[in-house]
């Protein structure tokens, strides 16, 4: 009776040392199957969003050339100029972007591998457009009241004009405070994704 206890005591010991020497193994690995495989699903997820937002950011420069071309015998000479000037701005801006979603967003598929080099180009990318959009929150700031001391000077301002303007400010001044620190916070969790992917890389080649 003893004896049979013992042998299924030393029979647990060895499969229970056996399941400890797979789980150090698996510890132990670098960078395994499943690491890899989550990659690739958060490249292929990641091109679907790049997609989009270049279709948003492409359509979000819309809406203020039809105002422009609807008001645009109504503008002042310095009311042009300052729209003129901030289409110019913009235009810029949006290929730049463009052209740092295309990393992800035209990407083919190939070996799970080049999907890491792809992923991490494209976070890089990604704190690039995060630190441009914060950045371009505090310009914003003075458009409004541009157009306000260009209506004063080159134009008629009445009360009303005046009430709106005061009311309008405020609104979008926070509107844009919250622009960017919400574009600050991508930006650092970018930043986070982008130090563990390049861990991921090290460990790779180790």
């Amino acid at each position: 009776m003893h004896n049979d206890d013992n042998k299924d005591r030393v029979k647990a010991n060895r499969v229970k040392g056996s399941d400890t020497d797979l789980t150090m193994l698996w510890q132990n690995q670098p960078v395994n199957d499943i690491d890899l495989s989550e990659v690739k699903k958060s490249f292929n997820s990641e091109r679907i969003k790049q997609r989009i937002y270049m279709v948003i950011d492409s359509l979000a420069l819309l809406p203020s050339l039809y105002f422009l071309s609807i008001y645009w015998g109504e503008l002042s000479f310095t009311a042009k100029g300052l729209c003129i000037f901030m289409v110019a701005t913009a235009i810029p801006f949006l290929i730049y972007q463009l052209w740092l979603r295309r990393v992800a967003a035209f990407a083919k598929d190939s070996q799970t591998l080049d999907h890491l080099h792809q992923y991490t180009r494209q976070i890089k990318n990604n704190i690039r457009i995060a630190f441009i959009t914060k950045h371009s929150a505090w310009p914003a700031l003075f458009v409004l009241p541009a157009f306000a001391l260009e209506r004063y000077f080159f134009g008629e301002l009445s009360p009303e004009k005046w009430e709106k303007i005061a009311f309008s400010f405020p609104i979008a001044t926070l509107i844009l405070i919250v622009w960017g620190i919400w574009a600050h916070k991508r930006q650092q969790r970018f930043e986070k994704q982008l130090k563990a992917l390049e861990e991921m890389a090290e460990q790779r080649t180790v």
